[in-house]
């Protein structure tokens, strides 16, 4: 009876304080749920709940401060949002949806979020039938929502891989290269959860609207999360405290294709603060949309990520691919290509010829690039030209 009232308390929690709202999550902490939310409808906090919650504190004397001089306010402003408490209401409709609220003395809460400390969530809502795994079998890719070939293809690779490893892969359900990860991840047969989205909005609301079959086929497959319950817009300020989650829930963030400044540079900032691997997918140095790569790779520790075992690497040992033992002795030439490389290989017809021009145009390489990778390639016996052009090489398997 006691848990269903902290779960209670905890979906009322949700729907008046917003996520990231470190007073919030120090108070629920201190308070516990039941008791804050009891002070939010109106009861007045007495000198035992003060001392013991700036006790909590008293090393970090700034931070005691702040909770002196700001809690007061805040609990006034949550309880100006009392109108959107009803956690029945919302409790029942996830239910109906086919979710469920997951807090965190739950068995099934996920260890990593810890890392957030004052900013860890209050609680979960998801939709889906599994839970999250542990930190070390997630990684998360993220990039631009105006995703170009390259990154799609950069994209596919990656997740096909994480996939073979066993790997969850994580991201945020929008366009472009979140909507290529779930993609791959879910046509990728694998063990453990293929993908989870963590989106900024009510599960009840799902955004954006030209994602929604893929948003719906992931609660069927996989997993959505939201910190924020039924009913809520995904506000922009939200996606940006969504990003959090991403950052904390995965091992490692890759981040694709980024502007200069974008969002996925947010993600991989937390990641960094939380001593997360980031890694970056390097592109042409005169496209906008890889200018937030190299501005990772130039002024922060992270990966530069050239080629899909790169991921590997990031991974072992403990996370061991679902690969016979004896595939080393088997192993595929195109295995050792690089990424631009692969792209190219992929992006070359099994039957059909294509040209030079072509391939610029679907993988976004300069004809320079294009004309040495072609070379390799036919020197490795992985592709073949004629005065038709140039495919794939007869008995290639890939």
């Amino acid at each position: 009876m006691c848990e269903d009232r902290i779960r209670r308390a905890r979906a009322g929690l949700t729907q008046i304080i917003e996520p990231a709202d470190a007073l919030g999550v120090v108070a629920s902490k201190a308070w516990g749920p039941i008791e804050l939310l009891d002070i939010i409808e109106g009861t007045t906090p007495s000198q035992r709940q003060w001392k013991a919650l700036v006790g909590e504190y008293a090393q970090d004397g700034q931070f005691a401060k702040t909770l002196r001089n700001n809690l007061g306010r805040a609990i006034e402003r949550w309880r100006r949002k009392s109108s959107y408490l009803k956690p029945e209401q919302a409790l029942d409709y996830i239910h109906n949806l086919g979710g469920r609220l997951v807090i965190p003395e739950d068995a099934e809460w996920p260890a990593a979020l810890a890392d957030l400390e004052s900013t860890e969530p209050i609680g979960l809502w998801t939709l889906g039938e599994r839970t999250v795994p542990p930190v070390d079998n997630i990684v998360g890719l993220v990039g631009s929502r105006e995703a170009t070939s390259y990154g799609d293809q950069a994209t596919r690779m990656l997740a096909q891989k994480a996939r073979k490893m066993g790997l969850t892969v994580l991201s945020g359900g929008a366009y472009g290269i979140d909507a290529q990860a779930h993609h791959q991840a879910l046509e990728t047969p694998g063990q453990h959860v293929a993908t989870i989205a963590v989106l900024a909005g009510g599960l009840d609301r799902l955004y954006p609207a030209g994602n929604i079959e893929l948003l719906r086929k992931i609660a069927r497959q996989g997993l959505l999360i939201s910190e924020m319950p039924p009913g809520m817009r995904p506000n922009r300020y939200r996606f940006l405290n969504r990003n959090r989650l991403i950052a904390a829930l995965a091992r490692a963030t890759i981040v694709v294709e980024a502007r200069y400044r974008s969002g996925a540079l947010n993600t991989a900032n937390h990641a960094h603060d939380l001593n997360r691997t980031v890694g970056a997918v390097p592109g042409p140095i005169n496209v906008p949309s890889s200018a937030g790569c190299h501005r990772l790779i130039k002024e922060t520790p992270t990966l530069l990520v050239d080629d899909a075992t790169d991921l590997g690497r990031m991974y072992e040992p403990l996370v061991a691919e679902e690969q016979t033992s004896n595939e080393h002795d088997h192993q595929r030439s195109f295995d050792m290509l690089s990424t631009e490389e692969m792209l190219v290989f992929e992006a070359l017809p099994l039957k059909d010829r294509t040209n030079i021009q072509h391939l610029c145009e679907i993988t976004g390489l300069a004809v320079p690039s294009i004309t040495g990778i072609l070379t390799k390639l036919s020197r490795h016996d992985l592709a073949d030209y004629d005065e038709h052009g140039w495919r794939k090489a007869k008995n290639v398997v890939a």
